[in-house]
């Protein structure tokens, strides 16, 4: 598929996910019985995968309410794909986490940034594909039924998250720069792909990320 095809079908997409029945949808995730227990197990790293993707929009916003650079906040995500120059190149970014695994910005049990939290922290253990709701393993999960009003909040957040998905897919496939394939290499460049465009990033030897110009990742 072509990327202007791709390009169209998401267009499409969020032509239709703007037009979801937030009641509707509220009304499925009754079935559920979801009821966050306040665990914090899914910002830690001891529970399995709690990578967490994000996209310019919520960095900044979480740099905003924290304080924090864009480097303290995120990094890029690990991946497969090098360039016939041996750089990495990859799509999006993760939330950063301590040595242990656990969210950097939890605390104590809570989320220092809550008000600022990405989309997929405010609606998980649940997503939306197209119409139909997925949810991950979570203690919440058959536990008690959800007041009406959170169901609705809950349902209008993924709603919320599905706009945003398709927004920044489109947004990066628009900007996309097509690289040849090639093999991974002692560089220390990174390439992210995001809906901002292309960016450079350095990988110091002791760990840090720095961005640099778009030339110089080609020097590695």
């Amino acid at each position: 598929m072509s990327l202007t095809e791709e390009i169209r079908l998401l267009h499409a997409e969020l032509a239709a996910a703007r037009k979801a029945d937030v009641q509707a949808l509220a009304s499925k995730l009754i079935e559920s019985d979801f009821s966050c227990t306040r665990c914090s197990k899914c910002c830690r790293g001891a529970f399995g995968d709690n990578t967490v993707a994000v996209f310019p929009r919520e960095v900044r916003a979480i740099m905003a309410a924290s304080g924090k650079s864009w480097f303290e906040v995120v990094e890029p995500p690990e991946g497969e794909d090098y360039d016939d120059r041996g750089n990495l190149h990859v799509f999006e970014w993760v939330l950063r986490r301590m040595p242990d695994g656990d969210c950097v910005f939890l605390k104590d049990g809570l989320c220092t940034v809550y008000e600022a939290r990405p989309h997929i922290c405010r609606t998980y253990p649940f997503r939306l594909d197209s119409a139909a709701i997925e949810s991950y393993d979570c203690e919440g999960a058959g536990r008690c039924p959800t007041c009406s009003s959170e169901l609705v909040s809950l349902a209008e957040a993924l709603i919320a998250r599905r706009i945003g998905e398709l927004e920044e897919s489109i947004a990066l496939l628009e900007r996309f720069e097509p690289f040849g394939q090639g093999e991974r290499s002692d560089s220390q460049y990174i390439v992210v792909h995001d809906s901002e465009g292309t960016k450079y990033v350095r990988r110091s030897a002791d760990g840090h990320y720095s961005f640099c110009p778009g030339p110089g990742a080609g020097s590695g």
